[in-house]
């Protein structure tokens, strides 16, 4: 992304649909924590097409920092060498819509037979208390707007947590200690699954069974988290993996944009372009994790640790190994500035040319008065383990909204709760949320997402 006095260095919707191609094809993600995975006890729906993946469901899935946050579910990658070359040749208008509803996230092979989303009634003058962790101007606000001028009966009070352990716990006190929250999101199955347990998740069966739209899609859709087979949430986003690149530093060190590539080759790419003040990535892609697949900290169903496989050697042999190069920003320092959850830090003062990441993180970088900068962000496809054509990519079903037991009235929280689900969620794209209901369009997600200065 640009400003405006660079007209000639954009951001196509080629060069993000390469991005989002090559990380999924079916965009059946799965998902990414923020903590160390709590529950064996929570399942997904769906098992994972991955070579390498468990062949049984995949109960929770661990932390890889940045704040990118998912529930479990499906994935594979067996055809993103084809799909990111449709998407790079894509010149001719139909190509181009093709390449688009093949790797766009708002894309639903189902989505037709969905019934449209309604209003619902309600009765009475409400308010609602809404808790989310997002900037309440890029998104939360104009949604809880749009809401109330559908339903001028109902008042929605919005509140920020930030999304680290600061603002989980302060949501968690809040929750157990009474304060009043009717809805409210949640970040990644450890928090998630914590929550449901303590018994601060509405369970949304009558919920679900009373509403048809709702109903065919949880019925259709893979890699929706349930707990005990039942629902306490639903993922309100849906959000691939990609490798976002500082294009200016890319070039000025002689690389190339890649379009199918392996482990070995972002390694070299990342070795290119390091110099004394900027390393080649922020980290490199969570190997393990695509080899073995969404459940990989766990096996003999969650009740011994996996970290004997040899994937695990093979990267942490691979991320120190890049450290000690000073190709890969240094693990100390990111637990010395905290940047776990605040990885664009990093890549958006040129710490760092290459960043495994998700979608998300495009409402840091079209945020150019909070982080200033004149570089092009662009894209290229999560590189495959080497020697493997298949892999898992860490991609998420994400964002889950939650409807608070304990909520005054239930009736107009879950007309909000359904509005934050389906109809509303367009109003997520500034802060780089697709939508994981199906209706958006795919231009209507990128321009959502990319902003004016794509």
């Amino acid at each position: 992304m640009t400003a405006a006095r660079h007209p000639s260095h954009r951001l196509t919707r080629r060069q993000l649909l390469t991005g989002l191609a090559g990380g999924s094809v079916t965009l059946l993600l799965a998902a990414c924590g923020s903590s160390s995975p709590t529950a064996t006890t929570a399942t997904s729906s769906s098992s994972t097409t991955a070579s390498a993946a468990p062949t049984k469901a995949p109960t929770s899935a661990p932390a890889s920092g940045g704040g990118a946050t998912a529930t479990t579910g499906s994935t594979s990658a067996a055809s993103s060498s084809a799909a990111t070359s449709a998407a790079t040749s894509a010149t001719s208008s139909t190509a181009a819509a093709s390449a688009t509803k093949a790797a766009s996230p708002a894309a639903s092979p189902a989505a037709s037979s969905f019934p449209s989303p309604t209003v619902l009634k309600t009765s009475g003058n409400v308010t609602i208390e809404f808790w989310f962790g997002e900037p309440p101007e890029n998104g939360p606000q104009a949604l809880a707007d749009a809401f109330m001028k559908q339903y001028p009966g109902i008042k929605v009070n919005t509140t920020r947590y930030v999304n680290d352990d600061t603002g989980n716990t302060k949501l968690d006190t809040a929750l157990q200690g009474g304060t009043p929250i009717d809805v409210y999101m949640s970040y990644g199955i450890p928090r998630l699954g914590q929550r449901i347990r303590a018994g601060v998740a509405e369970e949304l069966t009558s919920y679900i069974a009373g509403d048809p739209a709702v109903k065919a899609w949880t019925e259709t859709t893979d890699g929706l988290f349930k707990y005990q087979g039942k629902f306490f949430s639903l993922p309100t986003v849906r959000d691939p993996y990609a490798v976002i690149i500082n294009k200016k530093l890319l070039e000025a060190a002689g690389g190339k944009l890649p379009t199918q590539w392996t482990i070995d080759d972002f390694h070299t790419l990342a070795k290119q372009v390091s110099s004394k003040d900027v390393f080649g990535c922020y980290s490199p892609p969570d190997l393990a994790r695509q080899i073995i697949g969404p459940d990989y900290w766990y096996k003999n169903g969650g009740k011994e640790s996996n970290f004997d496989n040899p994937a695990f050697k093979q990267y942490l042999d691979l991320y120190t190994g890049r450290i000690k190069e000073k190709s890969a920003f240094p693990w100390t320092e990111v637990l010395a500035q905290n940047l776990r959850v605040y990885q664009q830090n990093v890549f958006l003062t040129s710490q760092a040319v290459l960043w495994p990441g998700s979608m998300y993180v495009l409402r840091y970088v079209n945020d150019k008065k909070q982080y200033p900068h004149d570089f092009v962000t662009t894209f290229a496809p999560m590189p495959t383990p080497t020697g493997s054509g298949k892999f898992y990519n860490p991609g998420s079903i994400s964002n889950d909204v939650i409807l608070n037991p304990k909520a005054k009235n239930k009736e107009a929280a879950w007309a909000f709760f359904r509005f934050r689900l389906t109809d509303g969620a367009k109003y997520m794209l500034k802060s780089g949320k697709v939508p994981a209901f199906p209706g958006a369009s795919p231009d209507e997600v990128i321009d959502g997402i990319l902003g004016p200065d794509k």
